[in-house]
Order: structure tokens, then C-alpha cells, then sequence
């Protein structure tokens, strides 16, 4: 597929997400003729329709006010409408699953399905270490800017993350409780809200200060805000909508400034990118409050065609992991190759105008995903914060015994989202104003290094950068720092990216090789 070639492919949808907005991708089918796609197939192939029994649906409306149609259905056990998203949770059998479909403000109708988490220092290759130094910038460690991190908890009580947590929601209940409270996140305060060590992990990351070290290990921006959603071991879709529903109203309402969220779990499929996915419209609506939803990639490498499904919206900025030697890990998923015979498109522009499009007018000519990788940053053998009794510890050869070393995008998601924690606290603190989230995620591409790998010998993975591996390159802090200091943060159409690798990319490792375990941090 070129780029430079227009799409064939003309999508409608039923209805229009009015108060959301969207941009598109570039589409190539294997005929090449105009095809008309429908969006509009509400209801997920997966629900039984046919059964009796209760099922877990998250149900995408046009609106927030169109949530109250539900009301004209007699759901055994109600609904809950989310505040700020055109969302409602609710439990029915196969026939009133296709009678709430049939609305015509309905947009899609999706399970309650469970979500994956994608399980020394990383500062040093990403350049942070310098923009925390004022090596070449004046110095910044993120103290202007709230990150959130959607994850399994956190450990409140440790010593790098206590200074920084403002808050610590826990998922406390079912949204369609009968005793009339409806309360889905309690702040759980400075205590170990996680079962595993995954979430503490990923905030240390993010923003860990090194207290336990004496900041030799600490995290990308080690003086930002910090607020963590505790989802628990089961990351339940309802609970990942809960939680944007929940960050976004919480902005709103002036309760809180967060400018990025960082995810590092996702839903491996191959299939193409669906705006109508509650989580699509949920990280859409998050860049209009002005927060950058970063995402991990996915750890289905090394075949194409791997991409986690939530880093394919051009609105997000998907990371890959590489190795120490900045090498693209095989674990690491990978997007679609140009000669994939359905649709792929590289260009986030286009994609994100089509989006954009889709969202306000419901008609648009075009992708609508974005099918490579954004950034990459080390996600092999990174050290960060963890609890000495997190089962999470056992897993690495670290020794150290307030911190662990864990493998995955998981690990390179919360790098790459600390980066963009530090460009946003250089520039309001240069300029006074908070920068627009979407040029931020194209100043972190438009900086990136495509150059990293050319000078290793024996590579540890890929010996070479695609498009599919990691977009753009690794993620460069410095010089994304440096734009930001300037006011010259990037737009669309600035960052290179990496020419396609196609279906046969070297990965540089035998493929019994795998990151210690390759499930062992999802």
C-alpha cells in the first residue's frame, strides 16, 4: 500500500457520536474496487442471542442523553449510564440484546470482556535522564503536569511513590448494585492497593522518585502528579470505560488537570480497527479534555498483523519495546505490513481527519486506523518500583528489594508516557500554557531516533527498524524537551517514519527466544 494513494473505502455509520470526534486511515482493498463498508453491525458476533441467560454488555449510544432510551426496557437488572460517555453497562438475555441493537441510537453492543496487561532503568536510553539534569534544557522532572495510570493498583506505602500519589481509586463494586449506590471508584489513600506488583511497576515508571535508591532508580518524571485506577488482576472492560468515564468527569469538574493516561494492557485480535469500541470512544474523548492516552503495543510479536487493537486509533500513541541495546524486542507486537491485503495505513493525518470526520458528520471516505507503531522505548529487563511481597518480584534476576524487573510493552508504555509527561512540564514552564495533547504525541514522533539501531553489531532483536516494529523510532526525551522549550512542538506530516518491513521481518532472535516469560506480565 502507498500512502500517497487514496483510499477506496467508504464507511457510514448508523448514527453519529455528536459529541465526539474522530479521524481517519489510509484503506487498501485487494480488488481495488469502491466498496461501501457498514460500521453499523451493532450487535458483537460474540453474544449468544439465542440464550436465556443474563450477559455483560457495554452498550455505545450517539449521544449521553440517548442513554435514557434504556429506560423504555424492562433490563432485569436496570443499567448504569455513564457520566461523561455516550455509554451504559447492563445485563440482559440473546433477545433483548438484539431489541436494544434495533434502537436506532444505538451504535454497538459489545461484552464485558476481559482486557490483557501486557507484562535497569530506561531512563538512560529514552534521553531523560538528561532533561531531568539540564543536560542541553533547563532541567525538568514533570513537576507541571498529572499522569494516570490505568493498571492492576498500586503500592501507595512505597517510599518512591507516596510523595507523588494524589489519588488512588479503587474499583469497589457492580454498577448495577439494587441498594441505590452507584459509587464505582473509592480513593483508597497511601495504602497496597495491588495484587500482583504490575500496576506499581508501571507508576514507578512513570513517576517514581527514587527515594528507596537515592533516585538511581527512578522514574521518567519523578516530580509529577500521579493518580493510579486500581482495576484489580481482572481488567474487565467496564472498568477500563469506568475509568476514563471517571478521569474525564473529574477534569471537567475541575478536580484535577491530567494531561496523560497511561495503559499498558490492550485486547490481541487481528482484526481492523472499530471506532464504536467503548474504549475507542473513550480514549477519543480524553484527547478532547486534552489527555494523551498512551498504549502499550501488545506483546504478540513477532508477526505482523499483532497490533494491540486499542493502539491502532490515531488519536493514542502506541509503544513497542525493545531491548537495552534499543533493538525491537520479538515479543513486541507488530502493526500491518503495506502489502497487507485488507486495509492499512500509516498516515495518522489522514486517519485522524477521517476520525474526526466519522465522529461529527457519520459519513467518511477512507481509514479510519492506524496500523503501524508510534514509538518505541526499552520494555526488556526494566527495573522499577515494586513491594517486596508482589508475586511480580519473583519473576526478575534483580536483587533489589524495593524494586523489580519485568519484561513487555507493559514496561515501555509508562517510559513513553513519562516522556510526554516531561514535554508538557517544559513547555508550561517555558510558555505558561498546557500544549495540545495531539502535538505532543507528534512532537514524540516527529523526535524520534530512526537511527538508534544502525550502529549495533550483534543485535538482541530486530536488526533493523519497520514501520510495523516501531513507527517512527525510539523515543528521544531530549529532543522532544528541546521542541517543547523552543514552542516548537510538532504537527501532523513532520515525523519519518520507518519503511515497511513486509511480512518476513528478521527479528534478530531464534523464536524459541522469548522475553523470560512471555506471558508472565500481562
Amino acid at each position: 500500500m502507498n500512502d500517497e494513494t487514496p483510499s477506496a473505502t467508504s464507511r457510514h455509520r448508523r448514527g453519529v457520536l455528536k459529541s465526539i470526534g474522530v479521524a481517519g486511515v489510509a484503506t487498501v482493498l485487494p480488488t481495488g474496487s469502491a466498496t461501501a463498508l457498514d460500521l453499523g453491525t451493532t450487535l458483537d458476533e460474540t453474544l449468544d442471542t439465542a440464550t436465556d441467560s443474563l450477559q455483560e454488555v457495554l452498550v455505545v449510544l450517539e449521544t449521553v442523553d440517548d442513554i435514557a432510551l434504556l429506560d423504555t426496557l424492562s433490563l432485569p437488572d436496570g443499567y448504569f449510564g455513564f457520566e461523561t460517555l455516550p455509554i451504559a453497562y447492563t445485563r440482559a438475555p440473546g433477545t433483548l440484546l438484539e431489541t436494544i441493537a434495533d434502537l436506532p441510537e444505538v451504535v454497538s453492543v459489545v461484552p464485558n470482556r476481559e482486557l490483557e496487561y501486557y507484562n535497569d532503568d530506561a531512563r538512560a536510553t529514552t534521553n531523560a535522564q538528561e532533561v531531568q539534569a539540564g543536560e542541553g534544557v533547563d532541567g525538568y522532572t514533570g513537576e507541571n503536569v498529572h499522569s494516570v495510570v490505568i493498571d492492576s493498583g498500586v503500592d501507595g506505602l512505597h517510599p518512591d511513590l507516596t510523595d507523588n500519589l494524589v489519588a488512588n481509586w479503587r474499583w469497589i463494586g457492580d454498577p448495577l448494585t439494587d441498594d441505590g449506590d452507584t459509587t464505582l471508584w473509592a480513593d483508597a489513600g497511601p495504602i497496597n492497593t495491588d495484587d500482583n506488583g504490575h500496576g506499581t511497576h508501571c507508576s514507578g515508571t512513570v513517576a517514581g522518585n527514587g527515594t528507596q535508591s537515592e533516585g538511581e532508580f527512578s522514574g521518567m518524571a519523578p516530580d509529577a502528579d500521579l493518580t493510579v485506577y486500581s482495576a484489580g488482576l481482572t481488567l474487565l472492560l467496564v472498568k477500563v470505560v469506568a475509568a476514563y468515564d471517571h478521569m474525564i468527569s473529574q477534569k471537567r469538574a475541575g478536580e484535577t488537570d491530567v494531561q496523560v493516561v497511561s495503559n499498558s494492557y490492550g485486547i490481541t485480535d487481528d482484526g481492523d480497527f472499530d471506532p464504536d469500541m467503548p474504549e475507542n470512544v473513550a480514549t477519543w474523548e480524553a484527547l478532547q479534555e486534552n489527555i494523551l492516552p498512551v498504549f502499550a503495543a501488545g506483546n504478540s510479536g513477532p508477526e505482523t498483523n499483532t497490533l494491540n487493537a486499542l493502539a491502532r486509533a490515531p488519536n493514542v500513541l502506541g509503544v513497542a519495546a525493545t531491548h537495552a541495546d534499543q533493538s525491537v524486542a520479538a515479543f513486541s507486537s507488530r502493526g500491518r505490513s503495506d502489502d497487507f491485503h485488507g486495509e492499512s495505513n500509516y498516515d495518522r493525518e489522514k486517519a485522524y481527519e477521517n476520525l474526526e470526520t466519522y465522529r461529527t458528520d457519520g459519513d467518511v471516505d477512507g481509514p479510519l486506523g492506524l496500523y503501524r507503531n508510534g514509538t518505541g522505548a526499552k520494555g526488556a529487563d526494566v527495573l522499577s518500583t515494586m513491594n517486596p511481597a508482589h508475586p511480580l518480584q519473583a519473576v526478575g534476576d534483580d536483587t533489589e528489594l524495593f524494586y523489580g524487573s519485568l519484561d513487555g510493552t507493559s514496561m515501555s508504555c509508562p517510559a513513553v508516557a513519562g516522556c510526554a509527561t516531561l514535554v508538557i512540564d517544559a513547555y508550561v514552564e517555558t510558555h505558561g500554557t498546557v500544549p495540545d495533547s495531539i502535538d505532543v504525541l507528534n512532537t514524540l514522533e516527529a523526535t524520534a531516533d530512526l537511527d538508534a539501531i544502525d550502529d549495533v553489531d550483534d543485535p538482541d532483536g530486530a536488526d533493523e527498524y519497520t514501520a510495523e516494529n516501531i513507527g517512527t523510532g525510539y523515543v528521544d526525551a531530549l529532543a522532544a524537551v528541546q521542541r517543547a522549550e523552543d514552542g516548537d512542538l510538532a504537527g501532523f506530516g513532520e515525523a519519518e517514519i520507518a519503511p515497511s518491513g513486509g511480512d518476513d521481518e528478521d527479528t534478530g532472535e531464534s523464536e524459541d527466544v522469548s522475553p523470560s516469560s512471555p506471558d508472565r506480565d500481562r
